[in-house]
């Protein structure tokens, strides 16, 4: 029979480790606990659950206590969670049957960012208290010689995993993170100590690629576009010098991220493609191509051979990816891609090429998908007020009406398509208030300049050239 151990890092967690012990109660053979200088009631919270207890001074670096409480575990599988983590209502009974195969080296859990901390699971799980899509983690691990943590900050056991060619395993088991909300990350200024590890870690293994890609993604996520440039910028030289099983695909999302930010879809397309020469056909890079392609397809004339070309081809490789996820997981990083983002992409590729019935299709996938999802309800609304149903596209709206410019532009779009042009006049002045911010979707940039000289002309005169993306 297999044991498995939880192995834990806590510092003042008093306040969300009783609800992450208790998650687990059943599902785990042992819990080791690393405090690192809690000043709160972590350490006697963490005895009185049966805690095995050891304490580590705080030295800037993850890895090391992950790794003592892995040398003190007993069990044959190790399970890495945090305190503002709990597995969901009924994961443990999965987990424990996972373990009991046994046919594993590393098993990968779908991690759910709740936007809020009273949230239910089931708000979280079933999208309308979550933030994005759930992501896969590798969360459980083999215990067997060589097996450790590596990273200061973001520490995996990646390494030896693609090292020793591992068997991996995506389990059926749900974990809740309550961490990522705002009031808790601005509370405890996790993005400053993690900018700040992540230069560290930099600084300190400069041929490794891997902290170079965590930094610029930590800054994107950030809004300073500038320095993950100049992150990427440095580390790209490096991907060809890194050991085979080493993966550069955090490093090429961020620089892919970067191009599309700036409408160079050939950029992306090249980041694309040197990392599928180097490592294989993987999800992410099938989307990133998918994007590119979407992106210089919004460049080319409407109804051109180039922009046509250019969209079946996106369509191709969404389709890839998509087959990718559900056919050859699970994948270690798949930070890029998600079955919701392949579904928004294929929307506004079916949109651009006058698609509407599978446009709307696939927004209406992605809505179903992820409720509380902007950009599937900005999508979904596009389409509509594309297929004559204004008034619906407007009730899609209302919720996300805030600091983007989409909203307000597809609501000016909709209430114009109303005969509305004072209110189409006023949204649209929102949103070009808002227009630095940038468009989620290019090709909404010509819808903009298009909406804007047909709500200019008088009323009944034909609209100017270009009034479709």
């Amino acid at each position: 029979m297999s044991r498995l151990t939880l192995c834990l890092i806590a510092r003042d967690e008093e306040a969300m480790l009783p609800g992450c012990l208790a998650s687990v109660r059943g599902a785990v053979d042992e819990i080791v606990l690393v405090d690192t200088g809690s000043s709160d009631r972590t350490v006697e919270l963490a005895r009185a659950a049966g805690a095995i207890v050891l304490r580590r001074p705080w030295d800037d670096d993850f890895a090391a206590p992950r790794n003592l409480a892995a040398e003190r575990a007993s069990g044959d599988y190790l399970l890495a969670l945090d305190a503002d983590e709990r597995l969901a209502p009924g994961a443990g009974g999965a987990l424990r049957a996972a373990v009991e195969r046994a046919d594993f080296d590393l098993g990968l859990l779908r991690l759910h960012n709740a936007t809020r901390l009273d949230a239910a699971p089931a708000e979280v799980l079933g999208g309308a208290a979550r933030i994005a899509a759930p992501v896969l983690l590798a969360r459980v691990v083999r215990r067997r010689d060589g097996v450790a943590w590596r990273g200061a900050i973001h520490e995996s056991v990646e390494d030896w995993f693609l090292r020793i060619r591992g068997r991996a395993r995506a389990l059926d088991v749900d974990v809740v993170h309550y961490g990522y909300d705002p009031s808790v990350r601005a509370a405890r200024d996790k993005r400053a100590r993690n900018l700040a590890l992540l230069r560290r870690r930099c600084a300190l293994e400069p041929e490794d690629v891997t902290a170079f890609g965590y930094l610029a993604l930590e800054l994107l996520e950030a809004g300073d576009e500038a320095g993950a440039q100049e992150v990427v910028d440095a580390g790209w030289p490096l991907v060809g010098r890194q050991p085979p099983w080493r993966s550069a695909h955090r490093l090429a999302s961020a620089r892919a991220s970067l191009a599309l930010r700036r409408g160079d879809g050939e950029a992306v397309l090249e980041t694309s493609r040197r990392i599928e020469e180097r490592a294989g056909g993987h999800p992410d890079l099938d989307f990133l191509r998918g994007c590119g392609e979407e992106l210089v397809a919004v460049r080319a004339p409407p109804g051109s051979p180039e922009r046509r070309e250019r969209l079946a081809r996106a369509v191709a490789a969404l389709g890839s990816a998509r087959r990718r996820l559900a056919t050859e997981g699970p994948f270690l990083y798949a930070g890029a891609v998600s079955e919701v983002a392949c579904q928004l992409h294929l929307g506004v590729v079916h949109l651009l090429a006058g698609e509407l019935p599978e446009s709307l299709r696939a927004f209406g996938a992605a809505l179903a998908a992820e409720p509380a999802s902007p950009s599937a309800r900005a999508g979904l609304a596009e389409a509509l007020v594309e297929a004559g149903e204004p008034a619906r596209a407007l009730a899609l709206l209302e919720p996300i009406l805030g600091a983007a410019p989409d909203g307000w532009l597809l609501a000016a779009a909709a209430t114009a398509r109303l005969g509305a042009r004072e209110d189409a006049r006023l949204f649209l002045s929102r949103a070009a208030e808002r227009r630095a911010l940038g468009y989620e979707c290019l090709h909404r940039f010509a819808r903009h300049d298009a909406l804007a000289r047909e709500l200019a002309a008088p009323p009944g005169e034909p609209p100017g050239p270009g009034r479709r993306p």
